[in-house]
């Protein structure tokens, strides 16, 4: 399980707080993007926030002339690969407003095989351009991950200050865990 202190000084909404990853806004990565072209895509839109959000790498916020080619992307290809042969699995729970901000949300989910995970995302940046990422909990090593347990998705439920998405998502993943981690 990945998590990430979002910095108030950095996002519009949920400054402060703990969110899952990933977790974006669903967005063209190109002012070019047609409305129904290759952005218009929830794994896609996944595959950018990962690349930002745990390899620090810069946003594909629409902001771009360049639109981005997947076929042609790496990080992409070798996700979907994953994706190919069941080592990389994404589950959508719907769709839901907060009841806060009023922003439309699609809680997701993406399990990802331990040595897909290390070879890809081996090294987690501490940061990204909205904030900082957090590998581990008090008295856990750093960078193993937080573990899925009844007492961690607890802790972030109960304990922590959550942006309302991503704690749908922890207690949506926890409920349906059976399915989630099912082979």
């Amino acid at each position: 399980m990945r998590s990430r202190v979002r910095d108030p000084g950095k996002v519009a909404t949920a400054g402060g707080l703990y969110d899952a990853i990933p977790a974006g806004e669903f967005q063209p990565s190109s002012i070019l993007s047609p409305p129904n072209g290759p952005d218009f895509d929830l794994w896609r839109n996944i595959v950018r926030e990962l690349n930002e959000e745990l390899l620090g790498a810069p946003e594909f916020d629409g902001s771009s002339s360049q639109q981005l080619n997947y076929e042609r992307w790496p990080l992409y290809r070798s996700l979907q690969r994953g994706r190919e042969t069941g080592r990389i699995k994404v589950y959508c729970f719907g769709v839901a407003c907060d009841a806060l901000t009023l922003a439309a949300t699609i809680p997701s989910v993406l399990v990802i095989d331990d040595e897909v995970f290390d070879e890809l995302f081996g090294d987690i940046a501490p940061q990204n351009a909205e904030g900082i990422t957090v590998t581990g909990l008090d008295g856990q090593p750093a960078a193993t991950g937080i573990p899925f347990s009844q007492q961690n998705i607890t802790q972030f439920l109960r304990n922590e200050p959550m942006a309302p998405p991503g704690a749908a998502c922890l207690a949506l993943a926890w409920k349906h865990r059976g399915l989630l981690l099912s082979r």
